[in-house]
Formats: C-alpha cells, sequence, structure tokens
C-alpha cells in the first residue's frame, strides 16, 4: 500500500479477533474511518476458552515488556485487570520459581531493578482487550470468515465474505499460524516469503487445579526443558483462583497426560514444597492437549515486491516456541510497528511494518533457535557460531543461579525488558567465568578433603561462591 497521504483511508479490514487482530484492530481505529473485524468463531461475551484458540487452555505468561506495551495501546488495562484478581509477579524472591535449559533462576535472590509481571489467563487478557476494541466506535465486528481477499491485478481491494464482496482500503490478515497469504501471494504472481523453521516437536498437556491457599508463595513456577530432562513444566496462578498446570515434552518427547503424571514429574522437578502443594490439589474438569511441532518466521522482510492493500499481522508472521511465553509481548511490539508504519509507511506500508518487525524479531527469534538446536535437541539447519554460543551461554545460566546480577540480567533480557538481543558484555562474560571457575575451585577442594576423610560429605559448591 502506498503512502496513507495519497491513498483512501476509509475502510480497513481486519480478518480474525485473535490477540494479534484486536491490537491490529485498536491500532487502524486511530486512522481509518472505520474498521471491521471479521471472525467466524463465536466470541464469548466473558473471559472463556473458544475452539479456534486450542493453545489458550495452555499456560500463556505476559512478559514485563508485553504488560507495558498492551498499556500504552489499552490504557487502564493492567488496573482493570488487578481489580478483576489479576495477580501480580512483584519484585521478591518468593514469587517466582524460573528454570532455564536445566538451570533455576531468580528464587535466591530479590533483583535490584523493578520487575513486575501481570499473571492474566489467555482467555482473560483476550476479553479484556476485546472488550476496549469493541468499545471503540469506529470498530465493527462481524461474525463471519472471510473466503480470501480479492486482488485487481494491482492491488487489494477488499475481500470476499459468503461470496459477497467487501471494499476496503487495507486488509489485515490476523489468522494466526495457518494463514493462507503465502499461497494467496504466489498466485497474484508474487513471490512465496522465504521461511525460517525450527522443529521443535512440542506437546502440550494442560489441567486446571484447584490448590488450597497458603501452601506456598510462588505464583508462577516453571521448569524448562533441557537435553536432559525433555519434559518440563508450567504453573501459573490466574484471576480466578485456579492454577494453570502444564506439562510439555520437547522433541518429541510425550509429556505426562493425567494428574498423577504430572504429579510424578513435579516431585522430579519442582522444589519439594511446591509438589507436595500441587498433590493436595483438586483436578478441575479433563485435560486439554496440544501439539506445536514448528517454530515458523515468514520472512515478508526478504520479498522486493509486494502487493498493495494487504499485509500479515501477528503469528502470521512469526510463531515462536511457546515454552518460552514470549508470543504475546512480540505481538504487542508488533502493533507499535504498526503504528509507526502508518505514520510513515513510505513506498509500501506492507514492506515497512516487515522490516521494522524483522529488526525486532531476529534477535528473540536468533536466541530462541539456538536455545532450541543447542540445548533442547530441536531439529533444524543452524550456522556453525550455534553450538559455540549455546554452549556458552549454558554456563552464563549456571552461574546466573548463584549470582544475582547474572540472574538479574537474564531474566530483564528474557522478559524482553531492555535489550531484546541477549549478547552480555565482556564485564559479564567476565564475571560468569570468574563465578565458574570458583565454584569448580571449590568443588576440586571438597572432593580433595573427601577423598582425604573417607565417610565425610563435601560441602555443596553453591554455599563457597
Amino acid at each position: 500500500m502506498a503512502g496513507l497521504m495519497t491513498q483512501s483511508a476509509e475502510h480497513a479490514i481486519v480478518v480474525g479477533a485473535s490477540l494479534g487482530g484486536l491490537c491490529a484492530a485498536r491500532v487502524l481505529s486511530d486512522v481509518f474511518d472505520r474498521v471491521t473485524i471479521f471472525e467466524r468463531d463465536e466470541l464469548p461475551d466473558g473471559p472463556a476458552n473458544r475452539p479456534a484458540v486450542p493453545q489458550g487452555r495452555h499456560v500463556h505468561l505476559l512478559m514485563a515488556r508485553g504488560a507495558q506495551e498492551f498499556e500504552s495501546l489499552f490504557p487502564g488495562l493492567l488496573d482493570d485487570m488487578v481489580a478483576a484478581g489479576v495477580p501480580i509477579l512483584e519484585n521478591r524472591p518468593d514469587c517466582i520459581h524460573f528454570g532455564a535449559a536445566g538451570h533455576v533462576l531468580g528464587t535466591q535472590h530479590r533483583l535490584q531493578n523493578e520487575f513486575t509481571a501481570y499473571v492474566p489467563s489467555r482467555p482473560h487478557l483476550e476479553w479484556q482487550i476485546r472488550r476496549r476494541v469493541l468499545d471503540i466506535a469506529n470498530v465493527t465486528l462481524v461474525g463471519e470468515g472471510v473466503d480470501e481477499p480479492v486482488y485487481d491485478g494491482r492491488r487489494v481491494t477488499g475481500v470476499t465474505v459468503a461470496g459477497s464482496t467487501v471494499d476496503a482500503d487495507l486488509v489485515v490478515d490476523a489468522t494466526g499460524r495457518g494463514t493462507r497469504l503465502p499461497v494467496w501471494l504466489e498466485q497474484w504472481g508474487f513471490a512465496r516469503p522465504p521461511e525460517d523453521t525450527v522443529n521443535v516437536g512440542i506437546g502440550y498437556a494442560t489441567h486446571q487445579v484447584r490448590i488450597p491457599e497458603g501452601l506456598f508463595a510462588e505464583k508462577v513456577v516453571v521448569a524448562g526443558a533441557s537435553r536432559e530432562q525433555p519434559v518440563g513444566l508450567g504453573m501459573l496462578y490466574y484471576e480466578d483462583g485456579t492454577w494453570g498446570l502444564t506439562t510439555f515434552g520437547i522433541a518429541k518427547v510425550e509429556p505426562p497426560k493425567d494428574f498423577d503424571g504430572m504429579c510424578a514429574l513435579a516431585d522430579e522437578i519442582l522444589p519439594t514444597h511446591v509438589s507436595s502443594a500441587l498433590r493436595q490439589g483438586e483436578p478441575i474438569g479433563d485435560v486439554a492437549f496440544h501439539k506445536y511441532p514448528t517454530s515458523r518466521w515468514r520472512r515478508y522482510d526478504k520479498l522486493d515486491r509486494f502487493p498493495d492493500g494487504i499485509m500479515p499481522f501477528g503469528d502470521a508472521v512469526a510463531s515462536f516456541n511457546p515454552t518460552f511465553g514470549q508470543g504475546m509481548t512480540m505481538t504487542s511490539l508488533q502493533a507499535g510497528h504498526l503504528q509507526r508504519a502508518l505514520r510513515e509507511p513510505g513506498e509500501s506500508l506492507g514492506l515497512t511494518f516487515a522490516k521494522a518487525t524483522a529488526k525486532t524479531t531476529w534477535p528473540v527469534w536468533t536466541m530462541n533457535a539456538i536455545g532450541d538446536l543447542v540445548l533442547h535437541r530441536a531439529e533444524g539447519s543452524m550456522p556453525w557460531w550455534y553450538r559455540p554460543v549455546g554452549s556458552l551461554f549454558d554456563q552464563f545460566l549456571g552461574a546466573a543461579e548463584t549470582d544475582p546480577v547474572l540472574a538479574e540480567w537474564f531474566l530483564r533480557r528474557f522478559s524482553l525488558l531492555d535489550n531484546l538481543y541477549m549478547v552480555p558484555s565482556a564485564k559479564l562474560v567476565g564475571r560468569t567465568v570468574r563465578h565458574n571457575m570458583r565454584l569448580w575451585a571449590a568443588e576440586r577442594r571438597g572432593r580433595t578433603r573427601s577423598r582425604r576423610s573417607p565417610g565425610t560429605v563435601a560441602s555443596a559448591p553453591a554455599t563457597s561462591a
């Protein structure tokens, strides 16, 4: 689409009332006279799961950066969520148990800087945002599915719905990972976008659980998978007083699929006070299952030509490994790119947006890919430098277990608060090396004392750091 200064900005269509589609509609409402959202799924009046979002029943973590971005789009959102009972993950060492690639961070020390996140369930967050978007005077929701866009040989001019044409100046494809836009581009004489993929082979199983109050202080419990332990677990406390309990397997390893199996896994990989509390919980309803075989980034930014009048958004561009919990936050960043692209679209709105999105996607995608391919046994091609970087980062995480400075650096960047590039400075690398050398020396001394004094137990290395 050429610059909006020279094109009509009367009507925009958003295909899909997903979280991404709702954010896109909110941004478009500032520029277009009318915004119409088409959604074939029946939307609930309140915070409830819906069939078109099969991953919605599984645990979702709203990163601190995502909370900030959503609040900028929807002022008052965070206060309203808190008023509705959404827990706040405050800057306290007992709020979170966080494990990554076999290392446990964030439980021993208070972080030095502000680190506050919110823990809504996915249905609750989507409902809060949906009702705000539908309250906008020039936004309309239509409960119909879109057949396909209308392309006149030069640009997309609208969509067909139940055989009828609906004209539009811009169509936003927010249909998620199953988008058909690459197929349509090919039909219209354009190149399909190249794709970056990582075959993560993730399987989910989720139970809702009610646990008696006061048994433990944590609101978020995450034990990530690793090469040695290919099954992980997440527990998040939600606004309705229940816990979402998700087990997941990587590299096509099946997770436990019933409550007893989930508890048994918790006994293995969680602190005793958490796993014992879970065993006192009452499972609610049935177990939900979901497969996520492949992370996918459609590289629209690499296309030389792109039709005016249409653009992809959200998971239709990039869908990230959900076990990292960054997908909703990355969608919120795309909303900011769309705002800026609409103000200064340049030669092509679609390509301007694609290039801006690529700049924030690349560092997050790359670090996730390194973690998946090097530390999580995923399948896929990788540059030669992934393996040494992954090995060094594994050492960094090991040091961050007992070094609060390193733990804070990791958690803030993992939450996308500071810099999207998770590259530690030379000073932090040096701190990591010194920390690990001290642990190694302490362990070596402990083994020496143990050999000299049979029957004694060496001190834990962490206490010597």
